[in-house]
């Protein structure tokens, strides 16, 4: 049985950045040398021997031979000027180039013949002019690296050849006949060669359930890919399961021909359990140590996971303050009674952009032009206070404002937002001008972090100077309000995206009591809302669907302001339909706004790389009772398209009423960033 030792080469190790392969090198064993006797020599083979005292013959005067470099040129016309042997190849000198061409065939079935290409020699320099020299080392080159392709797919017996055809003896008279070569490279892969044996030495006390979910298994094909995957994940198994400093040592790998199979063996250490140090800052640092441990999950003592770190790291970058943010685990030399290392984690960041300028702009043929500048300083009040001053510009609103938020506050993902803000708001049932101070205190779901429950509270003043639109220029339409609420929110969310959703479904819960003061006279009210949407994959579409509810009791609808009231229709509610064009209207045919309020949404999503496509129902109405009846309701439905982008889907909708009436629009626009819901 003849055996041959293999390692494993990671890529990078070939030309090209060919994918890390299993290389072979045979150790032949060789034959023993058995001692034989001489014959011995007849005797008139034997030579004389000069006697000691006889004299020897004179010395001829030797001249020595001149060296070839000393020797003198040949002269100029003794040289034969007729021309060399031409090529086969090209009908030209050895060192005269000719264009070729390449076939490749026997890596389809692996689907090796692209990657072949990419690194390809041959493939490279094809249909341009080479010499003959050129051409075989290319040939050279491209079999070994074929040779390599396929043994990294486990084929250690695969048969490679090359031809080359002179393209003349193809015959014909076409100018593509002429001069030239094809270049043939075929490979017959053979059978697969598998594992015999899987050994693992780096295995925790304790831990031999490890050897049963490595990657590698019995009878599973020798691929190189494969192997490094395994070992990989190994290596972050440990380190998820508090063993930061394994130490894999080389893989030792076995292949036998004759059975074509091969035996795998992993050396190393697991090393020691890593506890939980202190966090250490260097490079850029935004905040102090403290503040990271808030963000932080672990805590000193905790087991050390790979898992937590990297969730640590990734809540690091969600700040905004790093650039960039590598975290490692090092051991202080320290050991607890039970022999665990004690473990700090170094952080070490790059600081990122603190200022910065944003925008976002939206449009429907109902609301309008919508844009919004904003003005941003990350950390201006330190932790993590980030600060934004902003300007809406738009057709049915012009706004001038500030904002502080307080990140991590005291906890991970807790927020507290603080703002002023001026607005002008016309809309289709009021005009206002109002001045909003409000602060927020949250539990946030994040990018790297959805979570099933959400929160916030809230404390809201508004003062505002309002027109009814229905009551015209009257100036007994317009009228000054002070309120006062307290806003609070609940969320539950079992999606499986934050963005853009494929399964589960959210819930949310908004109570808002409020008291209002106008015209000498306080009303206290409540504002409920109620939201579901839920999530459902068939096929490569998502199906879509929301449900909302809302109602404000305790109060008249003529003793609401305006802007507090309930209305629906636009791109965010009824589609199709103009903005607050849904709901209750006035004699003069202007939107009034409701007391309840029921919504409901279908959508239909299909997605195609970076694009995609919509089609969806909308159906709601708002009432003048603070119970909705569920009569009068008003449909739209409508087509649009998406691009997604790392921030979220572009959205472009457009929607007609389906029982429309005379002052609704024929078809309505919507175009804004983010799903519908």
């Amino acid at each position: 049985m003849v055996k041959s030792r293999a390692t494993m080469e990671k890529p990078g190790g070939m030309r090209g950045g060919v994918l890390g392969s299993l290389t072979c090198t045979m150790l032949l064993v060789a034959a023993p040398l058995h001692a034989q006797t001489a014959p011995p020599l007849p005797a008139d083979a034997v030579p004389e021997v000069p006697a000691a005292t006889e004299t020897l013959p004179p010395l001829d005067p030797v001249i020595p031979d001149t060296p070839p470099l000393l020797q003198p040129l040949t002269p100029l016309g003794s040289f034969d000027a007729t021309p060399a042997a031409t090529s086969a190849l090209t009908g030209e000198t050895a060192e005269a180039t000719a264009r070729y061409g390449v076939t490749i065939e026997g890596l389809d079935p692996l689907r090796l013949t692209g990657t072949l290409k990419a690194v390809s020699e041959l493939w490279k320099g094809r249909n341009r002019p080479a010499t003959a020299g050129q051409l075989a080392s290319r040939i050279k080159l491209d079999t070994v690296t074929m040779r390599t392709l396929l043994e990294s797919e486990g084929h250690y017996g695969a048969v490679i050849d090359s031809s080359i055809t002179p393209r003349a003896a193809r015959g014909g008279t076409s100018p593509d006949n002429a001069g030239g070569a094809d270049v043939l490279l075929r490979a017959e892969p053979g059978k697969p060669y598998v594992w015999s044996s899987i050994t693992l030495d780096a295995i925790p006390p304790g831990r031999g359930d490890l050897a049963l979910i490595f990657g590698l298994k019995v009878g599973q094909t020798i691929r190189a890919a494969e192997v490094e995957k395994a070992e990989a994940d190994y290596r972050l198994r440990l380190a998820n399961i508090g063993f930061p400093f394994a130490d894999l040592g080389p893989r030792d790998v076995e292949i036998d021909d004759a059975t074509q199979t091969g035996s795998y063996l992993l050396t190393g250490t697991s090393g020691p359990i890593g506890r939980i140090g202190r966090i250490r800052m260097e490079g850029y640092a935004p905040f102090g140590v403290d503040h990271a441990q808030v963000i932080a999950r672990f805590r000193p003592g905790d087991r050390y996971s790979a898992v937590l770190t990297e969730d640590f790291r990734r809540a690091l970058v969600q700040t905004q303050l790093f650039a960039g943010v590598t975290i490692k685990p090092v051991d202080t030399g320290e050991r607890t009674p039970e022999g665990d290392a004690i473990t700090d984690i170094v952080v070490n960041g790059n600081q990122g952009p603190l200022r910065a300028l944003a925008g976002q702009a939206g449009y429907s043929t109902s609301e309008g032009v919508r844009v919004e500048a904003q003005w941003r300083h990350r950390n201006l009040v330190k932790p993590e206070g980030q600060s934004t001053a902003r300007i809406v510009a738009g057709t049915i609103e012009q706004a001038l404002g500030a904002e502080i938020r307080l990140g991590n506050f005291r906890q991970r993902d807790r927020t507290v937002v603080g703002l002023a803000e001026f607005a002008n708001i016309t809309r289709p049932a009021f005009q206002a001008k109002t001045l909003t101070v409000a602060a927020r205190i949250s539990r946030d779901s994040t990018p790297i972090w959805q979570k099933r429950w959400t929160w916030s509270a809230g404390f809201e003043l508004v003062g505002s100077d309002e027109r009814d639109r229905s009551a015209g220029r009257d100036a007994l339409g317009r009228r000054q309000y002070l309120v006062a609420a307290l806003p609070l929110q609940l969320g539950f969310d079992t999606s499986d995206d934050l963005l853009d959703p494929t399964s589960g479904y959210r819930l949310t819960a908004r109570v808002s009591p409020e008291a209002a003061l106008q015209g000498g006279r306080f009303r206290s009210y409540a504002r409920l809302q109620g939201d579901v949407s839920g999530y459902q994959r068939a096929g490569p579409i998502v199906i879509a669907g929301r449900i909302r509810l809302g109602s404000i009791t305790g109060i008249d609808r003529a003793e609401v302001a305006p802007t507090r009231r309930l209305y629906a229709g636009g791109g965010g509610s009824v589609r199709g339909y103009d903005f607050q064009g849904v709901g209750p209207r006035s004699a003069s045919n202007t939107p009034l706004g409701g007391l309840s309020l029921v919504e409901g949404s279908v959508e239909a999503r299909y997605r195609f790389g970076d694009f995609g496509a919509v089609a969806f129902v909308d159906a709601g109405q708002a009432y003048e009772s603070s119970t909705p009846s569920f009569s009068g309701i008003q449909y739209g439905a409508g087509v649009g398209g998406r691009y997604y982008t790392p921030f979220g889907p572009l959205r472009f909708d457009i929607a007609r009423a389906i029982n429309r009436r005379p002052f609704d629009p024929k078809f309505a626009i919507y175009i804004s960033i983010g799903q519908s819901f």
